[in-house]
């Protein structure tokens, strides 16, 4: 009975996670709370999970990230290996993955990720290729980086202290690293040969250069005494004139979407328009039209201006913006910015931009003064994806920075310290030494990560406890048992693939962790294989935005859509789970 009861709460969980209904967060929660009200695992069991060595782990790791950004350590490191790159975009590509592999080895993946993307949109500017070409590649090159160490990635971490509570075993440091060289060796060459060949080519990215094409929706409102007002459509030549589709009217409460080129304009309608970002602003030099934003504030605080920038922005998992609208957070009122318009996952948002709930990744067209942009890419979780330098980095503090992480690495691979107490010490000695403050230390961590881990490790206790677990690994034992322990390492890797791409990587580890370890019992084989299997299976989501927040980052910088990921990844994702299934074995044996 406990286990259907198990069964039950982790299918509802499968079905949240994966319809991005509710907050993953939230979601974890939610588990968390039905299985103690239930009795499956007790309150203490429940809440075991906030006090869990890899949850400590992920925050500590998240502050160091933070520290080496904010101290602009690694920017020298990158800046020079993203110059020898060429206009090539082959060698772009090659150069791209292996500098975000190199740092996603020893700093979380989204901080690499986020790091190199100004400057890769800036390679793609001088090199002459659409940014849509480089920023997935940025995205896997993290992702394949973080398999390559202990601390590379969150799964690694979470498999780790799992393999420890049920074996009493541990990974050290480094022995993901030969089976993580070999993967992104054949990652990049699959890349750089094939991958990005299959990426679309869409204009997206800077705005401050001359081949930025990418289409926008903003809202312009036609004012009393307008040219085009009586007007059709046709009649005006507002489309020939100003390079511009109108995509949607909005009439007081009515809305026409697509409207007929005879439909007429009448004074006071809001015209949803689509074009370039450079078209839309030149409406504020056309008499009797005005973007909507601007319309709440008459004293325009941006004309005469020459400090005055527009510049996208994308929203990164820390900012305090996500799942709020702008009309909420009276976003021009506080920040001393307009939106002109949003990109969202592909496509332009066309809607009124002030009602729109915004999400992660989303990239807002903002236009205001250069101050006001820097501090929002500073201290709001905004990332600035202009040619603009968005933090005074405490350069002087770089080496120190460097010297800890070293310190904290180095702590962990001889056994000093347990990866737990090395890393939460290094994280204290970056806010000892100011390379950060306690502030930014404390945003630096995404919460919503740190609470989907801890809420769902309980799911994982209690799948063992009712012997879900047991039968689950039964089930696939039956279906490869027979063939032996290879097959069914092959088995397992593969699902947990299938389930990142619908899941969070944290979430696939936690909830296969028990079944691969019922495995290994069941097969009277060594643990380790099933768990580094399980690991980097979770590491390496190459098929959806949804597996990977880097993923999800790059994804409105690059006008990206979902199946852009599928069509880029689907090989390279069937390439690393055909070598983790011949090497897994080879380097450790069954």
């Amino acid at each position: 009975m406990d286990a259907l009861l198990v069964l039950l709460i982790l299918s509802i969980a499968i079905l949240l996670f994966a319809g991005n209904w509710i907050r993953v967060d939230l979601v974890s929660l939610m588990i968390l709370l039905a299985l103690a009200i239930t009795g499956l695992v007790t309150p203490t069991e429940a809440f075991s999970g906030f006090s869990n060595p890899a949850v400590i782990t992920v925050a500590a790791m998240f502050v160091i990230s933070a520290g080496l950004t904010h101290t602009g350590a690694l920017r020298p490191l990158t800046s020079r290996l993203l110059k020898i790159s060429g206009k090539k975009e082959g060698r772009m590509v090659l150069t791209i993955m292996l500098t975000a592999a190199i740092l996603s080895a020893f700093i979380n993946n989204i901080a690499a990720t986020a790091l190199l993307m100004p400057l890769t949109i800036e390679m793609s500017q001088k090199g002459g290729v659409s940014p849509s070409k480089l920023l997935i590649p940025l995205a896997f090159g993290s992702l394949l980086g973080g398999v390559c160490t202990l601390i590379g990635t969150p799964p690694n971490l979470l498999a780790n202290t799992l393999l420890q509570q049920h074996a009493g075993v541990t990974f050290s440091m480094f022995e993901f690293t030969p089976i993580g060289v070999i993967l992104l060796i054949a990652g990049i060459f699959y890349m750089v040969t094939i991958g990005h060949r299959l990426l679309p080519e869409r204009k997206s990215g800077n705005l401050t250069t001359a081949y930025q094409v990418k289409a926008y929706i903003a809202e312009v409102e036609i004012l009393s005494g307008a040219s085009i007002a009586n007007k059709t459509i046709a009649a005006s030549r507002f489309e020939e004139n100003h390079k511009l589709k109108v995509r949607a009217i909005l009439r007081g409460q009515h809305k026409f979407p697509f409207p007929h080129r005879n439909h007429k304009l009448l004074e006071g309608d809001i015209l949803f328009v689509e074009g370039s970002p450079k078209t839309i602003l030149e409406l504020h030099r056309s008499e009797g039209l005005q973007v909507v934003p601007e319309k709440e504030y008459p004293k325009d605080p941006f004309r005469d201006r020459e400090d005055v920038l527009v510049i996208e922005a994308s929203l990164t998992p820390t900012s305090e913006m996500v799942g709020k609208t702008l009309r909420e957070v009276k976003f021009a009122e506080t920040y001393g910015l307009t939106v002109l318009a949003i990109w969202r996952s592909g496509a332009p948002v066309v809607r009124k931009v002030d009602h729109v709930i915004l999400r992660f990744g989303d990239v807002l067209l903002l236009q205001g003064t250069r101050d006001h942009v820097i501090h929002l890419g500073q201290s709001h979780g905004f990332l600035l994806l202009g040619d603009i330098e968005t933090s005074p980095y405490r350069r002087h503090r770089g080496p120190a920075s460097i010297a800890i992480l070293a310190a904290a690495v180095l702590l962990a691979t001889t056994g000093i310290l347990p990866i737990m107490l090395s890393a939460t010490l290094g994280a204290l000695s970056l806010v000892l030494i100011r390379c950060l403050s306690i502030k930014e230390a404390y945003e630096s961590i995404d919460w919503s990560i740190i609470l989907l881990i801890a809420g769902t490790l309980p799911l994982g206790i209690a799948m063992e406890k009712s012997g879900l677990a047991d039968q689950l690994a039964g089930l696939l034992i039956a279906a490869a048992g027979s063939l032996g322990p290879w097959p069914v390492l092959s088995l397992l890797i593969f699902i947990a693939l299938l389930l990142t791409a619908i899941l969070s990587n944290a979430a696939t580890v936690v909830l296969m962790a028990p079944i691969a370890y019922s495995l290994a019992v069941s097969l009277s084989a060594d643990p380790k294989p099933f768990f580094m299997g399980l690991a980097i299976a979770a590491s390496i989501c190459f098929i959806s935005p949804i597996g990977h927040q880097s993923n999800a980052l790059v994804m409105g910088p690059g006008g990206y859509r979902f199946f852009d990921y599928t069509r880029a990844g689907a090989g390279l994702n069937f390439v690393c789970w055909a070598l983790a299934t011949l090497l897994i074995p080879l380097a450790f044996p069954f």
